[in-house]
């Protein structure tokens, strides 16, 4: 198993988690914020997730417009494909699970396929990224998986203080 065997690995499995976390994650648990909460409510944070990988993938590492820019899921999920998507902007916010899962999949569709066909030149190239100079594989690894697996970790305490099994296992 090489480098990127191993890591369209990681993606896969960190993703199969995830989906086994929100598969019966009701919209309701998803839109809930309780008073004083300072974190945003899971489906923001969803959300959140494949439209960074999304960023990683296609716009940081191909040079290429997004998913959410090129494939209309920006209008699908109801915000602007160049708007601010941080915590501020995001206050408030609710995502429809549907949609999300739906863009989710297309992301990690896409992300799978550009790793199975990525040149090792494409892969090794360096990059200036916002923590540094990185190769293209390590900003998918270490931004990728473990962006996944740490918001995974958040849902999941999300749903427990709710009441509910937050983990799929």
């Amino acid at each position: 198993m090489d480098a990127r065997d191993l890591l369209r690995a990681q993606l896969a499995w960190v993703h199969q988690l995830l989906d086994g976390t929100m598969s019966d994650c009701s919209q309701d648990t998803a839109d809930f914020q309780a008073e004083g909460w300072t974190v945003n409510p899971i489906s923001g944070i969803y959300a959140h997730i494949p439209m960074t990988q999304d960023g990683i993938v296609h716009g940081l590492v191909q040079g290429r417009p997004t998913l959410l820019e090129a494939e209309g899921w920006a209008e699908r999920l109801g915000i602007e494909a160049s708007g601010p998507r941080d915590d501020s902007s995001w206050a408030g916010k609710r995502f429809d699970l549907a949609v999300v899962r739906d863009y989710a999949a297309a992301v990690q569709a896409a992300t799978d396929a550009f790793l199975a066909e990525a040149s090792d030149e494409v892969l090794e190239r360096s990059m200036e990224t916002p923590m540094g100079n990185q190769r293209a594989i390590d900003v998918l690894a270490n931004i990728g998986v473990t962006h996944v697996a740490s918001h995974w970790g958040e849902i999941a305490a999300l749903r427990g203080v709710q009441g509910e099994k937050g983990l799929p296992f």
